[in-house]
Order: structure tokens, then sequence, then C-alpha cells
């Protein structure tokens, strides 16, 4: 078990390189149990990107991320190709890195990624609005706090415990807390909108560019998300030629509530990029 300092980025391990790339919110210590899994065999990189955690530079698109990505893989790995694990908004990133670079990536890995207009929701438009967004945040760490108050105080089957179970799963909530259940203030809070808006702006041109992804990827999807939905993903798996959709039990939070079955898909995704192909299951076999 690798214990990674939340903020810190991890660079672990020897072999095939892995990189995990972080969502919003999020830092590079966040994989901590996904690269433990795969450190005995693989080199597992999980970056901070700009913006978050220890990393000092300010918050950029999703582009600008890939470029990023890219400029820290050439200093630390030379030439190499490597599978590339992306999370929520850092599916994006990988969808861009293979679309700016493809000759860096040999497979992917998306769980619970954006990528498609469908992975957008009607939050996800009124936070990019001026002063709305950052004021829907604020309110959101406010009724956040009120809810744990209240799921604090109440247990069991009453009344007051289920209604704080529903308030901390709606996306306004999880849109304001962070992997670790912190709210987002300060240089977080700017991250996350200006991170917001570039998914906005960004999105279309990228779906448009899926086509040209020609590498393996599987596509990740909990049954249960309600960040990035399962009709989401399924649209993003269409839209890559050679994709596969896996449907496991679970949430948007997957690659940290399950590690050990995202690792089994991530290892048969190394596999593929080196040339093994009887690595994959059939397109669209779900794992659960």
């Amino acid at each position: 078990m690798i214990r990674a300092e939340p903020r810190s980025p991890i660079d672990v391990g020897d072999g095939p390189v892995v990189v995990l790339v972080h969502g919003q919110p999020g830092a590079g210590g966040d994989w901590a149990a996904l690269a433990g899994l795969l450190a005995t065999d693989h080199r597992v990189l999980a970056p901070n990107r700009p913006g978050w955690g220890s990393d000092p530079r300010p918050a950029v698109g999703i582009a600008a991320n890939a470029e990023a990505l890219e400029s820290l893989l050439r200093a630390v790995v030379g030439e190499s190709r490597v599978t590339v694990v992306g999370h929520s908004l850092g599916g994006g990133v990988a969808l861009e890195l293979a679309v700016l670079h493809p000759e860096r990536v040999g497979a992917l890995v998306l769980v619970g990624s954006v990528g498609v207009a469908g992975a957008l929701s009607g939050f996800d438009r009124l936070l990019v609005v001026p002063m709305l967004g950052s004021g829907i945040v604020r309110a959101g760490v406010a009724a956040l706090r009120r809810g744990l108050i209240t799921a604090t105080r109440y247990s069991g089957t009453h009344p007051g415990a289920r209604v704080a179970r529903k308030v901390a799963v709606l996306p306004t909530l999880q849109a304001a807390i962070g992997i670790d259940g912190r709210p987002i203030i300060g240089r977080s809070r700017r991250s996350f909108l200006v991170e917001q808006r570039a998914l906005l702006a960004e999105t279309p041109a990228l779906e448009r560019a899926l086509g040209r992804i020609a590498v393996p990827a599987a596509v990740v999807t909990g049954s249960s998300d309600r960040i990035v939905p399962v009709s989401a993903a399924r649209a993003l798996a269409v839209r890559l030629p050679e994709a596969e959709l896996i449907v496991m039990a679970g949430g948007h939070l997957l690659p940290f509530e399950q590690p050990e079955r995202v690792a089994e898909i991530v290892r048969r995704y190394v596999a593929l990029a080196s040339g093994v192909k009887d690595a994959r299951q059939p397109r669209g076999t779900p794992e659960a």
C-alpha cells in the first residue's frame, strides 16, 4: 500500500508506464490505492494537474492540461508510449492527449469520463455563469455542512438520516467536495470554476475529434453514477473507434471505491498497448 500525501504527485514502480490523471477536485495522491496495486510491475505516474494539489501553476483548460502532461512525460519518460488512466475531467485530459499527441498514448482507460455533450448537466452549465457559479459552490459547501451536521445527529432508519443521505449524493453538493470529503475553498474553488468553463467551451471540439483516437480504450462507468451517467459513457464508447464499454456496480468514484477492479482493467489495457491481442473482452462486455 502506497501512503502518499494527498497533495503530492506519485512516481513509483518500474516497468510499462501507466499515467493516472485525476479529476476535479483532486490531486495525484488520490490515486495511492490504485498506484500501489499497479506498482509491483509498472511504473506509475500520478501527477498533480495545474491548479491542484501542490502544483503552483494556475488552472487551465483541457487541451492546455494535455500539453502540460505531455511536457512532463517528455521530461520524465522521454518518447515512451504510455497507458493513460483518466477519471472524470481527467478522462477528458487523457482523450485530448491522445488527439494532440497520438504517438504518446498506447491505450486509454477512461473512468466516469467527460468527452461528450451527454456528460454535461444543467448544473455544469450553471457553474460557468459569472458570479453565479462561485455562489453555487459556496452555497453547496454551506448545505453540505448542514447535511453533515444532520447526519451526525441521526442514525439508522430515522427520517433525518435518510434525508441527510439523499442530500449527500446530490450532484450540487458532490461538486462542492473533494475525494477526501473536504469542501472546495480558496484556490481550489478558483481552479474548479476555471475548469468548469473550459469543460463547456472545449467539449464540442473534443467530441468531434474522438474518431481520430485509434488506440484501445476502456470506457468504464458505474451503474449508479449520477455525475457522468451511463448514457454518456455509452455515447463516448460509440465514438471511439477501438472502445470497450465496461459497466460495473458503483458510482462516480470507482477508482477509489474499487481499485482492485480498475487495476485489472488497466493491466489488460497495458497488455493491449504492448500488442497482446487476446487481452480484450468482446466489445461492450460488462464486467458487472
